[in-house]
């Protein structure tokens, strides 16, 4: 079974995290993915190897980390790849890959544009 693990960063301040909650059901709903969990960089749970532990505990043989971050840093460079290769390591029968970022993709753009347009004052005039 697949199982796509979204990586991201997480924020102590809980609201901070709900949009990221509705994309990850967002692609739930869209049923290509099987399996969707979420793991923590800092500060929530499940933390990223819990994560991937709770993926194979659920019957995946193939996880997927796709970066819930935008552009590349120590974050992408180093510590998630360690984290899913430990991963591999514990579970040596278990694929786990690891995706890009976000990064330079023309949505992006796409959506900075959109954002001008929604633009408010922000002194509220």
């Amino acid at each position: 079974m697949n199982a796509l693990l979204l990586l991201v960063h997480g924020s102590p301040r809980e609201e901070s995290n709900t949009d990221m909650f509705a994309v990850v059901e967002d692609i739930r709903s869209g049923g290509r993915w099987p399996l969707v969990e979420v793991g923590f960089l800092d500060c929530n749970q499940p933390d990223v190897p819990s994560a991937i532990d709770r993926c194979v505990e659920m019957g995946a043989t193939r996880i997927v980390g796709v970066p819930y971050f935008l552009h590349s840093g120590r974050h992408l460079t180093r510590d998630l790849p360690d984290l899913l290769e430990a991963g591999a390591r514990r579970h040596p029968k278990t694929t786990i890959l690891l995706g890009d970022s976000l990064g330079e993709e023309p949505v992006i753009a796409e959506i900075i544009l959109d954002r001008i347009a929604e633009a408010k004052d922000v002194q509220g005039g």
